[in-house]
C-alpha cells in the first residue's frame, strides 16, 4: 500500500508539471497581456494618486504696469535684476503713482537686494529697475539686506546687526507696505552692533548690514 501511494504522489506531480508546462506554452500572449494590462493599470492609478507639479511663479520684469489690469492687486516682493553671485548690496527701484494719469505720486522706493510692496487696483507702478513677484510666492530666504515679514520671511524676535562698514547701516520697522499712507514704526543708522526687536507681522528693512544675530 505504501509503494502504491507514492507511486501515486509520484504520477500527480508529474500530471501537475506537465499540465503547467502545457499551459504556459499554449497562452504566451494571454500572459503577456496579462502582465502589460497590470502595468498599465498601475502606471494610471500612480498617475491619479500623483501630486500635480507646482506652476512657476509668475514674474513681472522692468516696466510700465497698471495694477489690475496687467497685473493682479496684492503684495509683491521687487528684487534687484543684478543676478550676479554677489548681488546682495545691489540695488532695485520703483515709482508708485495713485493711476495711470501719474498726476499723483505716491511713492518713489529704492531697495537693497529686495522690497515688499502692497499694490492696489487701479495703481500705476513703474518698475524701473528689478522684477517683480508675488510675496508669497517669492521663498525669500533670511539675509543680510531687504525686507523680510516676520512670520513669514523670518522668525520674530530679537536680532543684533553689525553695520557693514565703519559709515554704518540702517534699519527700519513697518507695520504696512502699501506706502500710500506712513506706517513706519521705527528707523534707526548705527555705526556700532545694534540690538532691535521685531513683532509678529512687522516688516523689517535692513541696508548695508554686515551681519544679523537672532538672541534667543
Amino acid at each position: 500500500m505504501k509503494c502504491i501511494c507514492k507511486a501515486w504522489k509520484r504520477k500527480c506531480l508529474s500530471a501537475a508539471l506537465s499540465l503547467t508546462l502545457a499551459g504556459a506554452a499554449a497562452f504566451p500572449a494571454a500572459a503577456e497581456e496579462a502582465e502589460t494590462a497590470v502595468t498599465e493599470e498601475a502606471w494610471e492609478t500612480a498617475a491619479e494618486t500623483a501630486e500635480p507639479a507646482a506652476a512657476p511663479a509668475q514674474t513681472y520684469a522692468a516696466g510700465s504696469y497698471v495694477i489690475g489690469r496687467d497685473m493682479p492687486a496684492g503684495e509683491y516682493a521687487i528684487f534687484t535684476s543684478d543676478d550676479s553671485s554677489d548681488n546682495t548690496y545691489s540695488y532695485c527701484s520703483l515709482t508708485l503713482y495713485k493711476d495711470d494719469s501719474d498726476e499723483r505720486r505716491i511713492a518713489e522706493l529704492r531697495f537693497q537686494h529686495h522690497g515688499l510692496v502692497t499694490l492696489y487696483n487701479g495703481q500705476h507702478l513703474v518698475l524701473s529697475d528689478g522684477w517683480a513677484v508675488a510675496a508669497e510666492e517669492a521663498d525669500i530666504q533670511p539675509g543680510v539686506s531687504g525686507m523680510y515679514k516676520a512670520g513669514r520671511d523670518i522668525e520674530p524676535g530679537t536680532y543684533r546687526l553689525t553695520a557693514l562698514t565703519s559709515e554704518g547701516g540702517s534699519w527700519a520697522l513697518y507695520n504696512d507696505v502699501c506706502y500710500y499712507y506712513d506706517y513706519i514704526d521705527g528707523y534707526g543708522r548705527f555705526a556700532e552692533p545694534t540690538v532691535i526687536t521685531v513683532e509678529e507681522g512687522q516688516y523689517l528693512e535692513l541696508t548695508d548690514v554686515r551681519d544679523v544675530q537672532k538672541i534667543e
